[in-house]
């Protein structure tokens, strides 16, 4: 009776700690972020399994201003973020006053101890300037 007891404690430890591992590779959306810009505002949401970053959803809502070309693009970064990893960025998009446009794009940001984080960052492809989402998603590393 002791050894069946014992057994099936092992069992079910094994079976909680395989559920565990198995939770923590699967993927799933995070909010990544968000910041007022010029003319608009900029929210971010990725795609991770807490080790790497492989999509990102940003939306950018124009609420004023003349016409821009922007791209979209999501980073591994610090807590503070800084040390900022590669950039993967979606194509061109050109928008209007009072649009809203959302993007979901692949890409790859492997996350770390030095960069466990993630944010989105929109650049405007005329003049060259970026920016970023004021929060940024997190892992436990």
């Amino acid at each position: 009776m002791r050894k069946t007891l014992i057994a099936a404690v092992a069992t079910v430890a094994l079976t909680l700690g395989l559920a565990t591992s198995a939770e923590a590779a699967s993927y799933q959306w995070y909010n990544a972020g968000y910041n007022d810009v010029q003319n608009g505002s900029l929210n971010a949401q990725v795609y991770s399994n807490g080790k790497s970053v492989s999509k990102a959803k940003i939306t950018y809502n124009k609420k004023k201003g003349s016409g821009v070309s922007v791209k979209f693009g999501f980073q591994a970064v610090n807590k503070g973020g800084g040390a900022q990893g590669p950039i993967s960025w979606s194509g061109t998009y050109k928008m209007k006053s009072k649009q809203k446009k959302t993007a979901t794009f692949s890409g790859s940001a492997p996350l770390s101890k030095k960069r466990p984080c993630a944010r989105g960052l929109m650049k405007d492809t005329i003049s060259g300037k970026i920016y970023y989402t004021r929060t940024k998603f997190c892992t436990g590393l």
